[in-house]
């Protein structure tokens, strides 16, 4: 349990490797993610004085526990569950974005549901509450369809392709890398993916406000250490992703094929000025989205849920 885990680990913010402050950080396991890996492994982080400690919890609700208890320091996540964290009052903001959904999230079915609109009557398996009900009620909204008409055979993030691929459903919601694992069923196909509605899943670095607050040089490093990691990534691919791709169990060649249908921003794309509405856009939509289906009970300040002036200034 996270709180377990936190408990085991130091409260002191210095390292004991001299000059380094640690900050530690939780996420789901998602492909968009490995340059954090990156970042530690090559000394990015270091050279900003900083030590990462990665915790392994899935738990979205673990997470929120933990940040209101000031236990966890920052994680990297859907607006989605950002929506939800901020509406129960968690003290966290948005400070960077960390990817693009563009293809790596989706909805794989069998062959004869060519439509969303052929889902209606059927099974289909996702994670309540998180990116896959996030992304499918989306999809829906936009149809005028409704998520009563078919039948929702809950599953957590990881299991649902499971739940497809073993015939159970007739759909599932997922990302990479199971939204491929799951197209190993010969019936199967993908049926609509984020390249379809590239506006609703985006990934950011949400940071304990306190710490935004009383440290904002360590948020900095911190993001300054994840663009020097996309720097590389993108000069070195192959070294770069066979780091990487260790944390997920999976080849070097296996993450750059995962990895193809997410964007990275760099730092030039990141603080334009559209950046700033295209945040508020898809914080507002889900708000709503969450709302209607009773997943929130207040629509959270979209404007508050992010600080990106500690990125505009970045570099000065």
């Amino acid at each position: 349990m996270i709180l377990v885990i936190f408990l085991l680990c130091s409260c002191e913010r210095r390292s004991e490797e001299a000059g380094l402050e640690r900050i530690n950080i939780a996420f789901q396991k998602w492909v968009g993610y490995g340059p954090l890996y990156l970042a530690q492994e090559k000394g990015f982080l270091k050279e900003e004085g900083i030590e990462l400690v990665f915790i392994d919890e899935q738990l979205d609700s673990a997470r929120r526990d933990a940040f209101k208890r000031g236990m966890l320091d920052c994680e990297a996540g859907t607006i989605d569950l950002l929506v939800s964290k901020r509406a129960e009052d968690t003290p966290i903001v948005a400070v960077l974005e960390i990817d693009h959904s563009l293809g790596s999230d989706g909805i794989v079915a069998t062959k004869d549901i060519r439509t969303v609109e052929d889902l209606i009557g059927k099974k289909v398996a996702f994670a309540r509450d998180d990116v896959g009900e996030t992304f499918i009620s989306y999809l829906f909204y936009k149809k005028g369809l409704s998520l009563d008409d078919i039948t929702i055979v809950p599953r957590r993030p990881e299991d649902a392709w499971k739940a497809f691929l073993e015939g159970e459903v007739d759909a599932a919601v997922t990302w990479e890398p199971w939204l491929s694992k799951a197209t190993e069923r010969d019936v199967g196909h993908i049926l609509i993916s984020s390249k379809d509605a590239p506006e609703i899943i985006i990934d950011t670095l949400n940071v304990r406000e306190d710490i935004v607050k009383s440290n904002p040089g360590l948020v900095k490093g911190l993001m300054r250490g994840w663009f020097k990691a996309l720097k590389y990534y993108k000069q070195h691919p192959t070294e770069a992703s066979e780091i990487i791709a260790r944390h997920y169990d999976i080849t070097g060649e296996q993450y750059r094929k995962q990895v193809e249908g997410l964007l990275w921003e760099d730092y030039a794309a990141q603080i334009r000025p559209a950046e700033d509405a295209e945040w508020i856009n898809a914080v507002v939509t889900i708000a709503e989205l969450k709302l209607a289906g009773g997943r929130i009970s207040k629509k959270p300040d979209a404007q508050a849920s992010m600080n990106r002036k500690l990125l505009k200034e970045l570099y000065e």
